[in-house]
């Protein structure tokens, strides 16, 4: 397996987020707390799933929103690309899988239209190799804090591990032992009680008592019969309180059973109260208000109908005129209704031109206004687009679209220059502030006990040498011992040593942090590495030959005789000088340190002198050489500060001019527009949908001409006939109105109401008639409605109330107060079912007192007592039958046979059950045997593994792990052939140790698929030269599985991608600055 990209939607501190993971060795790198922890737990869980609510921190739900989960591309052992999708809120966080058939980089965003749901098992056995999420934590995603539990790699596990991957039998071996453990366990132990042997030997003692115990059978017996009667006693007293306990569990459970419907009884009660006025209301007083209200409704209804058909008729009656010269044009009126179907059609035709006109109408200024709002008919008739001009317009787009991407990457360079400036002017801060220490430390330097004064290294271990030798030639004048003038050689030649020490260690410091901190280019740290060899190679030479030259001095010295007074003199006059040279304000202090010296020299405690003023020459050293390297990156610092603010103007000018450059082309164009009379903002995109538009709209306009021609031919022929209705139809109101609609519709109305007129008279008296009945019968009805309002006042005074509403008010109370009440009758009927009035009593007593709280803690106590009277009794019971059962044994006679049967048929068991005992110890032994020749033999081929890593990681010191299955740790066997305990290594060779036992578990327990290795900042322990045997052998395992390395470790990182050449980095640090 191979993973190629990580989209995380909602994990953690990351919302929507794509890394690509398509390399060998993926290297996630960024400092702490920028998410490298959060994407290790990701990818963790996208393969082994969400870990439950209780571990909210391994679950890691989005802090950003998001959907909880995402989705990773992969690629199995045959080449194929899948999808696993696995989401918090879907499937319930199962692994979902789809293939992926389109290139990775770009499959991310299509939809696929097949996606299976796997269980988690399914998914491991097909994609993960049957590796489980215990062992894949132990092996596979690694951490330094997994890496340190020796427990998941010693004892039982580790042999395990070691033999099931390397002897061919080892699973059905291990099978075996296990099970002879099992039955061995189940036969017996030392001190068990439960397994057959020992149950057996309990027997057999029972047995032997029993047998001691029918000597005495007659004292036995009375024994008995007195424990028979303490345990009837104890039994009754059981029988009496345990009924009244369980009643009081009863009680207790009915009232917490009850409570709901005791709280609503009480409720209803409260509710109710509200209602106590409407007990004045008669009995069916609600069903005879709404018989007043139907009686109400049908009068007012009646009523109201006859009012209607009283109006109608009135208006029917009115409208029944009639008038004899309208009989006159009937002939007339029937020729121009011949002709009236033609001019309808051709009406209609006439409609529809203008429906049509009126769209062409629109459809044209649609156009025209998408073109320019200042557009007009005019302007668009003018208008005429050639071929050049849409050529021209297609070029000034794809010159508007390069000035685009140039105008970008200037700003995009220009942002990068303005980040790099931040982080130097960083730098130089805190070079400045590290200098600044660092010559304050160099002026306290000089408050010490002697003041030095020198200000270089090189002159302050001039002095230094000139003193050291003046106080050794004084000290060898002033006749000190052989003794001591060797201790002092000896202390002299070691401080030599120790100078040049100091000094190459002092600038290989200094090179590893300017190093490390990115002050020096490549350059710079080739010129710092030349002169820091150079100044330690001159002062180490100068040292030796101080050295050589105070030593052949001491020789010629000791050759001429030290009895002579006036070299004492001369000695004491070189310390003079030399102190003068080196201390500061020596004229005033040299008789002090003078006379501290010869003090020395009378104890013969000289050396401890010379050394006090070495160890201040070298605090000294120290300190000038700390300031003079922070003085050196300060500068350095500075120097590239400028030269980055230097491109920061270039890349400012350059886009100064992109813009200029924008400017004159945005002129071009809009010029170009104005003459065209299109918009001057117009893309040039714009433009040519704009040529389209008015091409459209050109033909649009033609088809709206030819329309107009025809509509005004139709319309002159319509006028005509429409003259001459008119004239027929002048006189009727009607025909008239109708005219001016449809001209054949007036020609039929005036000729039916020339044919109506003579029925106008005979059907007015008819409604005449009608009318008369109508008013008879709505008198009528006016005094039922009368009746039935006196009737409803009544009843609402003999309620007590004035107004209809709130008689309506009272009526829906008294309903409700009717429901309450049945309401309460049902609950006090439930509530009291099976209980006498006593229990109920007892049970309203504790809801009253008691609320569910303390009920459920009283049920759980009452549960208790009666558990605990229940096992007292049972136990009783089973006490008396036993006293029963020894008391019936003691009257049989046949008593001894019985024990002596029993006795043998355990005696048969126990030695079948040993026999077996027997057998299984060999077996175990000999699997034991087996297993340690295997070991000295056959190394297993995990530790062969194990062995090979170990062996490159520590280059070639250790060249054998081995492991003993039956005891915890590992061994490890060095060049030399010197067996070590892992216990006794330091903790980084035993975090490599580890390291190599992991890799060569995890080698051949995926032998079938290679899962990818997640290994999380291992190497923080490991010195230079082993870190970079580490990257060498991570890149060696790149070239069979994927590694996914995460470090905030700088030189981690940077010794991991020059390892492995095909490395990939993915920045964290970077990322979240850049979102």
């Amino acid at each position: 397996m191979r993973l190629q990209e990580a989209f995380i939607e909602g994990y953690g501190r990351f919302h929507d987020r794509r890394l690509d993971l398509d390399a060998p060795v993926i290297v996630v790198y960024g400092p702490n707390e920028v998410g490298k922890s959060t994407l290790f737990g990701f990818l963790r869980t996208m393969l082994y799933g969400f870990a439950r609510r209780s571990h909210p921190v391994l679950r890691a739900e989005p802090l950003h929103g998001g959907r909880h989960g995402g989705r990773l591309l992969f690629r199995d052992g045959t080449g194929k690309s899948y999808y696993l999708l696995r989401h918090a809120d879907e499937a319930g966080g199962k692994p979902r899988l789809r293939e992926a058939t389109t290139p990775w980089d770009s499959v991310s965003e299509s939809i696929s239209l097949e996606e299976k749901a796997m269980e988690q098992r399914a998914w491991e056995t097909d994609y993960l190799g049957g590796i489980q999420e215990r062992l894949f934590r132990g092996l596979f995603a690694v951490t330094l804090t997994e890496l340190q539990e020796v427990g998941l790699l010693s004892g039982a596990e580790l042999g395990r591990h070691l033999y099931q991957a390397g002897w061919e039998s080892g699973g059905a071996v291990a099978a075996a032992e296990k099970e002879i453990n099992q039955e061995l366990e189940l036969l017996f132990k030392p001190k068990g009680s439960n397994q057959r042997v020992n149950a057996e030997l309990k027997k057999l003692e029972q047995l032997e008592a029993e047998w001691r115990r029918l000597e005495d059978g007659i004292d036995n017996y009375n024994h008995l019969r007195q424990q028979e009667a303490e345990t009837a006693n104890a039994l009754k007293v059981i029988s009496e309180g345990l009924p009244l306990v369980q009643m009081q569990l009863r009680h207790i459970q009915k009232a917490l059973a009850s409570r709901p419907a005791w709280l609503r009884v009480r409720q209803i009660a409260v509710e109710a109260e509200q209602y106590q006025y409407t007990e004045s209301l008669a009995f069916g007083a609600e069903h005879a208000w709404h018989e007043w209200l139907r009686k109400r409704q049908d009068a007012e209804e009646k009523r109201d109908t006859l009012k209607l058909e009283a109006g109608r008729l009135e208006r029917q009656l009115a409208s029944l005129l009639y008038d004899d010269h309208l009989i006159a044009k009937t002939v007339d009126t029937e020729a121009a209704l011949q002709s009236s179907e033609r001019m309808k059609a051709i009406k209609e035709q006439v409609s529809e031109w203008d429906s049509e006109l009126r769209q062409l109408d629109e459809t044209i200024g649609e156009l025209v206004a998408s073109i320019s709002p200042e557009w007009t008919e005019r302007q668009l008739r003018d208008l005429t687009v050639t071929i050049a001009e849409r050529d021209y317009a297609r070029t000034m787009q794809e010159r508007t679209g390069a000035l685009l991407r140039q105008e970008e990457r200037l700003a995009s360079e220009h942002d990068a220059l303005r980040q790099q400036e931040k982080e130097l002017v960083m730098l130089l801060d805190e070079a400045r502030t590290r200098m600044t220490r660092a010559k304050q430390s160099l002026n306290d330097s000089a408050q010490g006990r002697f003041a030095l004064y020198p200000a270089s290294k090189s002159s302050l271990m001039a002095a230094w040498n000139e003193l050291d030798d003046a106080l050794r030639e004084w000290e060898l004048e002033s006749g000190s011992d052989v003794g001591t003038l060797h201790d002092t050689d000896k202390a002299r030649h070691a401080f030599s040593r120790l100078a040049g020490v100091i000094l190459a260690t002092g600038a290989a410091i200094g090179l590893g942090i300017a190093s490390a901190l990115g002050w020096l280019d490549q350059a710079g740290i080739l010129g710092t590495v030349a002169a820091v060899g150079a100044g330690g190679i001159a002062v180490g030479l100068m040292i030796s030959l101080r050295s050589t030259g105070a030593s052949a001095s001491k020789n010629s010295r000791s050759v001429g005789g030290r009895g002579r007074r006036g070299a004492v003199a001369q000695g004491e006059q070189r310390v003079r000088q030399a102190l003068g040279g080196m201390v500061k304000d020596g004229d005033s202090r040299m008789e002090e340190l003078l006379m501290q010296f010869r003090q020395s020299l009378s104890t013969n405690s000289g050396g401890m002198f010379r050394g006090l003023i070495r160890q201040e020459v070298q605090d000294r050293i120290e300190a000038i050489g700390d300031y003079e390297l922070w003085r050196s990156k300060h500068d350095e610092t500075e120097g590239r500060l400028a030269r980055q603010r230097d491109s920061i103007g270039e890349s400012e000018a350059a886009a100064n001019e992109m813009k200029r450059r924008s400017e004159v082309f945005a002129e071009q164009w809009s010029a170009w527009l104005a003459e065209r009379s299109l918009t001057g903002t117009m893309s040039s995109a714009a433009a040519l949908e704009a040529f389209e538009l008015a091409e459209e709209a050109l033909e649009q306009l033609k088809r709206y001409d030819r329309l107009t021609i025809r509509r005004e031919e139709a319309c002159a022929e319509l006028s005509r006939y429409e003259r001459k209705a008119g004239q027929l139809c002048e006189g009727n109101q009607q025909a008239e109105r109708m005219l001016q609609q449809d001209a054949g519709l007036a020609l039929q109305s005036l000729l039916a109401e020339c044919r109506r007129q003579a029925d106008i008279r005979k059907e007015a008296r008819t409604l005449e008639a009608g009318l008369q009945e109508i008013s008879l019968v709505l008198v009528d009805a006016e005094r039922k409605l009368d009746a039935v309002g006196l009737e409803i006042g009544a009843a609402i005074r003999e309620a007590g109330l004035s107004l209809e509403a709130e008689y309506v008010a009272a009526l829906e109370h008294f309903r409700l107060r009717t429901d309450l009440m049945d309401e309460r009758l049902k609950l006090e009927i439930e509530l009291t079912a099976g209980l006498t009035n006593e229990e109920w009593h007892e049970v309203e007593q504790l809801l009253n007192h008691a609320d569910e709280e303390m009920l459920s803690s009283r049920l759980e106590d009452i549960r208790q007592e009666e558990t605990r009277f229940i096992q007292d009794q049972q136990e009783l019971l089973e006490r008396k039958g036993a006293l029963g059962a020894a008391l019936e044994q003691l009257r049989q006679e046949g008593e001894r046979q019985r024990l002596l049967a029993e006795r043998e048929m355990v005696l048969a068991g126990l030695d079948a059950d040993m026999e077996r005992y027997a057998v299984l110890s060999v077996s175990r032994s000999l699997i034991e045997h087996t297993k340690r020749i295997y070991e000295q033999e056959k190394q297993p081929i995990v530790l062969r593994h194990a062995s090979s890593y170990m062996n490159k990681l520590t280059e070639g010191r250790y060249v054998r792990v081995s492991a003993d299955p039956s005891r915890s740790g590992i061994q490890v066997e060095d060049k030399g052939h010197a067996v070590l305990d892992s216990g006794f290594l330091s903790r980084g060779t035993a975090e490599q140790l580890y390291l190599s036992m992991r890799l060569a578990l995890a080698k051949e327990s995926s032998s079938s698929s290679k899962l990818p290795l997640m290994l999380d900042d291992l190497f923080v322990h490991f010195d230079g030269s082993r870190l970079k045997a580490a990257a060498a052998l991570m890149a060696e395992l790149s070239e069979e599985r994927q590694i996914l390395f995460f470090t905030c470790q700088e030189h981690t990182r940077d010794a991991l991608m020059a390892a492995c050449s095909e490395a990939k980095l993915v920045n964290l640090d970077m990322a979240a600055a850049s979102r």
